[in-house]
């Protein structure tokens, strides 16, 4: 068996390496080490990112995986814990690639998840390995699993959470996971807003922990919050706030702590992964024989004995190593190449068995957003206009090969069949914004003082109207289509694609210096106020200041809205609960009355499983978990994964 399967392998000059810089581990001096793994090697050589994209992806099936004909450029630098790295077969190995494209992995010897300047490791590997949750949820049903936690009760008013630990989990390095760790993390948060990662909501919602005992923690909240625990402890999605050792990080800024120790064990986690080896070009987590779930009967060892992270420079060459069988998962394909690599490698799958349609819900939605405090988008009359200059079926057939679909609202399909029906749908009804009418253009045009010039552009004061469609590289698909459909419309439109390197659009747009972007909306998971709640006033900060939420930076500002907000988040969300939708109704009506942003499209990406060496991905007939690689709950198919020889 061995034979027919080539060891993924870090060469010896690698852990050499890692033996000479044990000292200082955390900044190792360049030194040469031995080229990626074998399942790991580039296709073909990164190219320069681009500044544009083409409106759809390609229609032409990308080029077999082939090995590289010349020596590749030497890596950065790899650092791996002495002694502990070892041959695995391939066939025992599950690779996977970042959400997102890039040539390399940034950060990797800063393993800090909660720090806001640096790559988020949680999201892209750790919550894979390393880390675990209280509880996760499955979002295809609403399940609730317990993990670190084994339930949560709150009290009478919702202003306290009692939470009981499992007994017996134990972290990497064999000391005890007890309540401490979770008071020692989430005030931790609390006491470093807006400084990292979430530690706004624990700043606003988290008044104390207490800790009665080693298996006990109370959270103390300021205000009543009924969703609290389970919008962030346990919903498993796109919130990545898990527990850290109190006896490691106490000692530590939490600000600067960089977290990476290999010679320590650093990072510490209670996950059935330790990492290995980490570079720009590959990260390496060895399966932990003595992981607390398998030794007290919990859960039995996952099967992959080792996991690898690989970037991808591109959408061309994530398919490269679908097909050649270098990655079992990570990055979706664009719904064209995804087609295409199926033909060239049968054993590539995703949620659907069957298009145009391949991917499951994300939780997001693709948006185009204002900057609502700046002129003229701080005109209601303008951005309804701009709406209807969009066709949303025509964006998604162009840029997406009609693999997702129009909304109009900031609601996930996870939600939709519970949620939409009467009321809601009542009022996205009654605003029908989901056309494109080139009278009500001008109708709103008009209203908000713009006339066409000679050129036929809507202008004022001599000046034509620019819309920047403007946005990250991820998305780039949406930006010809939107782009060439306003300009159809009479707007001076301009498709910006940044390169996946440049965050000067993240920047721009939390800080208030942007104008549209187009990006995503997302949290609409469990019920309305999950993303309504992100047009509440709270989050319009000055233009300058940071908003609070990268997903929450239109700036929009009214009172009444707010209002219904603050009502509901004291409130069950429910069908069942008149006055919360009423509420929620209320809310929608001003959310699509005054237009803060536009909702374009479903955000349903091509997840792809490759099924040569691994089996039991979960799809629309095993909908066991949620696809997304990103996602917190996908630590549930690490466990469910078994070989396929």
């Amino acid at each position: 068996m061995i034979h027919r399967h080539p060891f993924v392998r870090l060469g010896v000059s690698l852990v050499l390496f890692a033996t000479a810089c044990q000292s200082a581990p955390q900044a190792p001096a360049p030194a040469a080490t031995a080229p990626p793994a074998a399942a790991a090697k580039p296709t073909t050589a990164p190219a320069a990112a681009p500044t544009s994209a083409p409106a759809a992806a390609p229609t032409t099936a990308p080029a077999a995986a082939a090995q590289p004909t010349t020596a590749p450029a030497a890596p950065a630098p790899t650092v791996a814990a002495a002694g502990a790295v070892q041959d695995v077969p391939r066939n025992k190995t599950l690779v996977v690639t970042p959400w997102g494209k890039g040539v390399e992995i940034v950060n990797p010897n800063n393993i800090n998840i909660y720090l806001t300047s640096s790559w988020n490791h949680q999201r892209e590997i750790t919550d894979k390995t390393v880390f675990e949750d209280l509880m996760y949820t499955n979002l295809n049903t609403g399940e609730i699993i317990p993990w670190q936690a084994e339930s949560f009760n709150y009290n009478d008013t919702f202003t306290a959470i009692t939470v009981k630990l499992r007994k017996g989990i134990t972290w990497s390095d064999n000391e005890p996971f007890t309540s401490k760790d979770v008071k020692y993390t989430l005030e931790m948060l609390r006491d470093n807003a807006p400084d990292l990662l979430y530690a706004t909501i624990f700043k606003e919602y988290l008044k104390d922990v207490e800790t009665p005992d080693d298996l006990t923690a109370i959270l103390n909240l300021n205000k009543p919050n009924p969703r609290f625990f389970q919008e962030n402890l346990a919903l498993g999605h796109e919130n990545h706030i898990v527990m850290l050792p109190e006896h490691i990080w106490k000692s530590q800024d939490p600000k600067t702590f960089t977290n990476f120790d290999l010679a320590k064990g650093w990072p510490v986690g209670t996950g059935a992964y330790k990492l290995v080896a980490s570079s720009a070009r590959q990260m390496v987590f060895d399966r932990r024989a003595d992981w607390w779930a398998a030794k007290s009967g919990f859960k039995p060892l996952p099967a992959p004995e080792r996991i690898i992270l690989v970037p991808a420079a591109s959408d061309e060459a994530t398919a490269q190593l679908y097909i050649g069988n270098q990655a079992d998962s990570g990055n979706p394909l664009q719904p064209a190449t995804f087609e295409a690599a199926t033909a060239r490698n049968k054993n590539l799958k995703s949620w659907h068995e069957q298009g145009p349609v391949w991917g499951a819900p994300d939780g997001c939605g693709y948006v185009f957003s204002f900057n609502n405090t700046k002129a003229p988008w701080d005109n209601a009359d303008v951005r309804i206009a701009v709406n209807y200059a969009i066709d949303r079926p025509q964006i998604s057939s162009l840029g997406y090969s009609s693999a997702n679909y129009p909304i109009v609202a900031p609601f996930s399909g996870y939600m939709k069949e519970r949620w939409l029906p009467g009321r809601l749908q009542d009022v996205i009804d009654k605003y029908d914004r989901d056309k494109r009418d080139l009278s009500l253009v001008e109708k709103h045009m008009t209203a908000a003082g713009y006339a066409k010039d000679s050129s036929g552009m809507w202008a004022k004061g001599g000046e034509t109207l620019k819309i920047p469609v403007r946005g990250p590289q991820f998305f780039a698909p949406l930006a010809p289509p939107l782009a060439e459909q306003l300009k159809s419309a009479g707007f001076d439109a301009t498709a910006q694609v940044e390169p996946d390197s440049s965050t000067a659009w993240n920047d721009d747009m939390a800080t208030g210096k942007s104008d549209t972007i187009f990006f995503v909306h997302c949290g609409s998971i469990s019920e309305p106020f999950n993303t309504l709640k992100d047009l509440h006033s709270k989050y319009a900060t000055p233009v300058g200041t940071k908003c609070p939420s990268i997903i929450a930076c239109t700036r929009y500002s009214n009172p009444e809205y707010d209002k219904l907000i603050d009502e509901m988040d004291g409130m069950v969300g429910s069908p069942d609960n008149a006055k919360y939708m009423d509420n929620a109704a209320k809310a929608l009506d001003i959310y699509l009355r005054d237009m803060p942003e536009i909702m374009l499209l479903e955000e349903l990406h091509v997840v792809t499983f490759n099924n040569t060496y691994w089996k039991n991905w979960p799809s629309e007939k095993d909908p066991y978990a949620a696809p997304y690689p990103p996602w917190e709950a996908w630590y549930l198919i690490i466990n469910k994964l078994q070989p396929t020889q």
